[in-house]
């Protein structure tokens, strides 16, 4: 929970906000950008670190590379808590302006690198998070097996206020939220895709109930 806890606080402060309709970005810019990151990566890597980092060595990283990136959408705790069941679950949606890149080795993920628009440019504002991105590919890869959607179609949904955490994708028209860690209270099963909707109708009465300090 304590990396969870540290992603967190990286997305929500590095983060601006956009709406929800506002998710095309330009990803050849974001690509060079990530590209040129994961060389800084390399020279950030060390003895001492390695293991924190997601590697088993040193070496790995020198042949790293840059997976299938996961735009990232957030649900405001104000917003959500005027959500009314049954209306447009899309519109709970908010665009960070910030992509994650997993880290790969040998097709393996490792590690990630976030990419977020600080004012006019783009750039690197997180290394690391390997835990994080290790369950959000693993879930990523095997609902996707089921589905037959492309690994691009998958992105992220993160309730910060509530601590829960999301892959989205849309079937047909309807969109589909995919926990990524089992939740007993709100019967939320890791891995299992959800109708968004019947997502926010059960965190509702939570939200809330909620009193917008931070958990």
């Amino acid at each position: 929970m304590r990396i969870f806890r540290c992603l967190f606080i990286v997305l929500l402060v590095m983060a601006p906000l956009a709406s929800a309709q506002e998710t095309k970005l330009p990803m050849k810019e974001i690509q060079s950008v990530a590209q040129k990151a994961l060389e800084t990566f390399s020279q950030l890597v060390n003895k001492e670190n390695y293991a924190r980092m997601g590697f088993d060595s040193t070496e790995q990283v020198r042949t790293a590379t840059l997976g299938i990136p996961i735009q990232d959408f957030m649900v405001r705790l104000d917003t959500l808590k005027k959500y009314i069941p049954g209306s447009r679950p899309d519109d709970l949606l908010t665009a960070t302006n910030q992509v994650i890149y997993p880290v790969l080795v040998k097709d393996q993920v490792r590690s990630s690198i976030t990419i977020t628009k600080t004012q006019e440019n783009w750039q690197a504002v997180s290394f690391g998070g390997s835990n994080f991105v290790k369950l959000a590919s693993t879930t990523l890869m095997e609902n996707s097996r089921e589905t037959g959607l492309d690994h691009s179609s998958y992105f992220l949904v993160r309730v910060p206020s509530l601590n829960l955490f999301f892959l989205g994708y849309r079937s047909n028209t309807e969109l589909m939220l995919v926990p990524l860690m089992d939740d007993k209270r709100l019967e939320f099963k890791a891995g299992v895709g959800i109708k968004a909707g019947q997502v926010f109708s059960a965190i509702l009465p939570v939200a809330k109930a909620h009193d917008g300090l931070p958990r």
